[in-house]
């Protein structure tokens, strides 16, 4: 690791623009630099520290799927469903798309009264490298029970048979469904929403924009089980064990945030969104980070939400190391010769005390 450099105290200031967080050296010198955004909070929106402008909007895509499961489990209607807690932290991840993976998602739809065609999530292939090449293998189309997001639009769906909602497009903004999911997370951190109308995911479901120290601040609630108000909320605190728990049904084999939840067991939870987005809720302080690549590059997320975790002093040398061994930091040719290296180029500034 290259040596950490110096970390300013100040109080944080107006806009300023994107900070350098990854380098991609050739020989010794930077090839290509990724910058971004990094907010630090404590539950009462406190930040407590930052690189770039941490009140940056950003769109937290997939980071946002905690939150959407809130309501769920506020209802009362997952716990009715006799689902395991398993089938939570797939609807509040990003699943790889695995044979069990869908397994589960059908038990979801199943406990909905609804089956596969009323996802509206659409299709691709799945996350998972190995349940992929399977289905290339045997010539099967992805279908939208493999769609990373299909826990999330399967726990809508149940959300609208419990309560006695329609079925039928249950993404748009205005379905009961996702009109309590933007309330209910209004409510908890506090801030409305400064657009009338979400704009729409990946999945096709509605996406909020919110400032990044926003986002951070709800990872921080979401570490803690607490509203803005610091009073308990027991939803937050059921599905952040049930990720805790079951980390691969976060995501899958491999990665970001089953690596991190495996690694750091039972000091975090983490949610990465596309286009380089990432919310850490760290467990022992009560923190939220969030983590955003300007350039949305997938490549430059891992290594940068390592380094902020290592400003922060949360990782030990193993965890850096198991998290990203060294072999995965060198850039090599096509013939397999070291070219180069991925670094850290990230100064966090931490607001005076």
């Amino acid at each position: 690791m290259p040596e950490t450099k110096a970390i300013a105290r100040r109080e944080v200031a107006g806009p300023a623009g994107p900070a350098p967080l990854v380098e991609f050296r050739r020989g010794a010198h930077p090839e290509s630099v990724h910058y971004g955004h990094v907010a630090v909070s404590d539950t009462r929106g406190k930040l407590l520290a930052w690189a770039g402008d941490p009140r940056g909007w950003v769109f937290p895509r997939s980071a946002f799927k905690p939150f959407q499961a809130v309501p769920l489990v506020e209802s009362g209607v997952f716990a009715r469903s006799g689902l395991p807690k398993s089938a939570l932290a797939l609807i509040a991840g990003s699943h790889g798309g695995t044979d069990a993976q869908v397994a589960l998602v059908l038990q979801i739809l199943a406990a909905a009264g609804a089956d596969p065609s009323m996802l509206l999530c659409g299709a691709h292939e799945p996350y998972d490298e190995t349940a992929a090449k399977a289905m290339r293998a045997r010539g099967e189309a992805p279908t939208p029970l493999r769609h990373n997001c299909s826990g999330k639009h399967a726990g809508m769906l149940l959300l609208a048979r419990g309560m006695g909602w329609p079925l039928e497009n249950y993404i748009d903004p205005s379905h009961p469904v996702q009109r309590l999911i933007f309330e209910r997370f209004v409510e908890l951190v506090g801030v409305p929403f400064e657009d009338p109308v979400p704009a729409i995911d990946g999945c096709s479901a509605p996406t909020p924009r919110m400032r990044l120290s926003t986002l951070a601040t709800s990872f921080a609630l979401l570490a803690r089980g607490v509203d803005a108000g610091q009073n308990a909320v027991p939803a937050l605190a059921e599905i952040r064990d049930a990720m805790a728990e079951y980390p691969e049904n976060v995501a899958s084999e491999g990665r970001l945030d089953t690596l991190l939840m495996r690694t750091l067991k039972g000091a975090v939870v983490s949610k990465a969104g596309a286009e380089g987005m990432h919310a850490i809720a760290y467990l022992v302080r009560g923190l939220g980070i969030a983590v955003k690549i300007a350039d949305g590059s997938r490549r430059a997320l891992k290594p940068a939400v390592i380094a902020v975790l290592d400003q922060l002093a949360l990782l030990g040398p193993a965890d850096r190391e198991a998290l990203q061994p060294k072999e995965e930091r060198v850039i090599r040719s096509y013939a397999g010769l070291p070219a180069g290296e991925i670094v850290p180029a990230l100064a966090l500034e931490r607001a005076s005390r």
